[in-house]
């Protein structure tokens, strides 16, 4: 059993991710509110009711994939990098499989824009890795944290 201060300790486990990606998911929330819409009007513009379906596809998928990730480092961030490391391994897996079977159920869909889809998809994926590097790297988190007294 473990004795109590070594228990708290442990869940209380000051990390320097937690507030890069509490801000990443603030700032992801501001841009999925506003491009959104602008990335399904696009679509509509471009290619009628079947690209507005494949920019809403795509560009869900990529703010799935975001948040997937985000939730997972934010769920393991206080475990310790060894943790964190295989869990976000593990979620970027679940997030390839699940990019397959969206693909094969859509496989024989026709009520979207294939090539829409993988615009926004490209788009609303390389977008939020920027977005998300952008806010990491210009978060100041103290390079030592002060431990327990």
């Amino acid at each position: 059993m473990i004795d109590q201060p070594e228990a708290q300790r442990r869940s209380s486990r000051p990390t320097g991710l937690v507030e890069p990606m509490r801000r990443v998911l603030r700032v992801w929330l501001i841009a999925v509110v506003v491009g959104l819409p602008a990335v399904v009007l696009i679509g509509y513009l471009v290619a009628g009711a079947p690209g507005a379906w494949g920019a809403a596809i795509g560009m869900g998928l990529a703010v799935g994939f975001l948040s997937i990730t985000v939730g997972v480092a934010l769920g393991t961030a206080r475990m310790g990098p060894n943790a964190l490391g295989a869990s976000v391994l593990g979620s970027w897996i679940v997030k390839m499989l699940l990019l397959m079977v969206v693909l094969v159920l859509l496989r024989e869909a026709d009520f979207y824009s294939r090539p829409v889809l993988f615009v926004a998809l490209l788009v609303g994926t390389v977008g939020t890795l920027l977005l998300e590097a952008f806010v990491v790297v210009r978060t100041r988190v103290p390079y030592v944290e002060p431990g327990p007294r």
